[in-house]
């Protein structure tokens, strides 16, 4: 991750899109008492550290993350741009995975790490995907795009496109129908 491309993903997922005083906005951020806002920030530093070979800075974010909010993020994992996190608590995102764009991701959410014989990076989550709190991603478990996985759901499978999820272990309940929150597109 690039530096330019670090600050365009932080202009659209931590200040909202507003392109003025970028990095004194992303400092102040730092500072203040946002908790949804900083830890994205966080995430996207520890990334952007990791990326150029920082890995020392890149470790201190990582521990900070996990002391202050509970978060486990690898560093080398691809998140994709518009990352939420509403209450960033006990979320785990593990080694090798691959997470898609405009992901709503709520409390106690765990996306387990990509097995040792997996080459490059397993996707787990599509774009436009909603985790509601307390669900799992384990073994092959992962989703497509525009997909609800409801409260403590245990997902172990493989499911498509345009489906609600819930259960243990996880099951489609129904298709994804207008009013559903699908994503970081629609907000918490």
């Amino acid at each position: 991750m690039f530096y330019k491309r670090f600050l365009d993903i932080c202009t659209s997922e931590v200040l909202g899109g507003k392109p003025r005083w970028v990095q004194l906005r992303l400092l102040k951020v730092l500072f203040s008492l946002s908790p949804s806002r900083k830890s994205v920030l966080y995430i996207r530093l520890a990334q952007l550290f990791s990326a150029h070979g920082w890995h020392r800075f890149a470790r201190r974010i990582q521990y900070r993350l996990a002391t202050r909010f509970g978060l486990y993020v690898e560093p080398k994992t691809e998140i994709g741009e518009g990352l939420r996190l509403p209450h960033p608590t006990a979320i785990v995102i593990g080694k090798g995975l691959k997470v898609g764009e405009r992901c709503l991701i709520y409390q106690q959410v765990t996306l387990g790490a990509a097995s040792r014989d997996h080459d490059g990076l397993m996707p787990r989550v599509g774009d436009d995907v909603t985790l509601y709190p307390g669900a799992k991603f384990v073994g092959k478990g992962r989703v497509g795009s525009r997909v609800v996985v409801g409260a403590n759901a245990v997902v172990a499978d493989v499911f498509g496109d345009d489906v609600v999820l819930a259960g243990i272990p996880a099951r489609v309940v129904r298709p994804v129908q207008p009013g559903d929150r699908v994503g970081a597109l629609r907000g918490t």
